[in-house]
């Protein structure tokens, strides 16, 4: 029997980001379309595998956002289904939340296997259960649970060998919970060997949590968001999958279908080669002109950043940022326009995240004050061994003679480097000047 669904996850309805109201609508368009394209599909049911709403506090605006769409399935026959994301939760001190409110107003139906008895893998009565039968496909509901994750994950296998299987020919498995591996410094993230045996048993794991699509094995599948929510997540093009069911042969077909999401930009200006801040400004609008093109192509007004990097040539403080704002304003005209002041002060500084040991440091600190004369710029970290190396000596109690001796040494190969790259550039100097006067003469 051929049955259709639609699996997205991580809406994140009522995200005001940048404190744009453009983007909280952002949020609720691309909901729309997900939504759309279930009633234009004729989708049996929708699952919502966590995160619908931004925050445990939401206003009026955001719930209308929220059940309107919801309505409309209703009234088509599509049943939708979710489970809390880590997002989704009650406001502390209490028990009720926004998910349970569209419950117990026939929005949607949330799956939970948890109640005050424990854990407990029951079909859904009335409005509380784990799992739910839908034309001969099992949905079952792991709501976000943090650190206990794994340990529910390792028990059921258990679980499902033990449930009745009359009439059912395909499982799905939504859980709010990320890979390894997949996203670097994801916090709780759980291991493939841990989900491994699961698939005795589940012929879909339909996930959420992680922003960008993943897809693994032929039964993994993580949507992705609908919206970006960070300028980091610009290039995870998430959306929803149309999956196709056959009940007979528990077999499954995925379409990943992309949300129109609002473009957004980061541009990196390397501050190092400018000497003073009208020269720099004068990049950024260079840049800027010279990606118009691409960043306002298409209906929506984009979010651009622009990245400053690298160490400053001049005062820190003489760097205005908000200027840099303005031309990005006058140039692009964008829905947001952002500075991301990450450069270095002329004097040494250090990265907080950098542990380096002492001799380490100090080769930094040294090829770093060095690099700032364009004169040894491209010899930097030999000059930096060479002053460590000075240091050692002094402090190694050497002759004056044999201090400047090494030095004299290491000067002259510097020299050797020096000449022979020169003559490498005047070389391929002269044959490209070569090669323009035999072509005027063939001329």
């Amino acid at each position: 029997m051929p049955t259709t669904f639609l699996h997205m996850a991580d809406v994140h309805l009522g995200y005001q980001q940048y404190q744009s109201e453009e983007r909280l609508k952002d949020f609720h368009r691309a909901f729309r379309q997900a939504t759309d394209d279930a009633i234009a599909k004729k989708v049996d049911f929708v699952l919502i595998a966590g995160d619908l709403f931004h925050k445990a506090s939401i206003n009026p605006i955001t719930l209308l956002q929220a059940k309107r769409p919801l309505e409309q399935l209703r009234q088509a026959n599509i049943p939708t289904f979710a489970i809390k994301g880590n997002h989704d939760g009650a406001r502390y001190g209490s028990q009720f939340s926004w998910l349970h409110y569209l419950e117990a107003d026939s929005c949607l139906t949330m799956l939970d296997p948890f109640s005050p008895n424990g854990f407990e893998l029951t079909p859904v009565n009335g409005t509380r259960g784990g799992y739910i039968d839908v034309k001969g496909v099992r949905i079952i509901g792991l709501p976000y649970i943090g650190a206990s994750t794994e340990p529910h994950l390792l028990d059921l296998p258990t679980a499902l060998q033990q449930l009745p299987r009359d009439n059912i020919g395909f499982t799905v498995l939504m859980g709010h919970f990320g890979l390894e591996g997949e996203v670097p410094g994801l916090n709780g993230a759980i291991s493939h060997n841990v989900i491994a045996p699961l698939r005795k048993h589940v012929n879909y794991l339909a996930l959420g949590h992680v922003h960008k699509p993943i897809e693994r094995d032929g039964w993994v599948y993580n949507p992705g968001s609908l919206e970006a929510c960070g300028m980091d997540e610009r290039e995870w093009r998430g959306g929803w999958y149309h999956v196709t069911v056959d009940t007979n042969s528990g077999t499954h077909e995925v379409k990943h279908i992309k949300s129109k999401r609002r473009p957004l930009h980061r541009i990196r200006i390397e501050v190092d080669k400018f000497k003073d801040p009208p020269a720099l400004y004068d990049a950024v609008r260079a840049e800027l002109e010279a990606h118009r093109p691409a960043l306002t192509l298409g209906p929506m007004k984009p979010v651009v950043e622009i990245w400053l990097d690298g160490v400053l040539a001049f005062d820190r403080h003489n760097l205005d940022t908000r200027y840099v704002e303005q031309i990005l304003i006058e140039v692009i005209d964008p829905l947001k326009a952002r500075v991301r002041n990450n450069t270095r002060a002329t004097e040494y500084e250090i990265a907080p995240n950098e542990y380096l040991d002492r001799a380490e440091l100090e080769q930094h600190v040294f090829t770093d004050l060095i690099i700032r004369d364009s004169r040894y710029r491209d010899q930097a970290e030999t000059w930096a061994k060479l002053m460590r190396e000075v240091k050692v000596m002094s402090l190694a109690d050497n002759s004056p003679e044999a201090i400047v001796e090494a030095i004299s040494k290491r000067m002259s190969l510097l020299d050797a480097e020096t000449k022979n790259r020169v003559d490498s550039e005047l070389v391929s100097k002269l044959a490209e000047l070569k090669g323009k006067l035999e072509a005027k003469n063939v001329d």
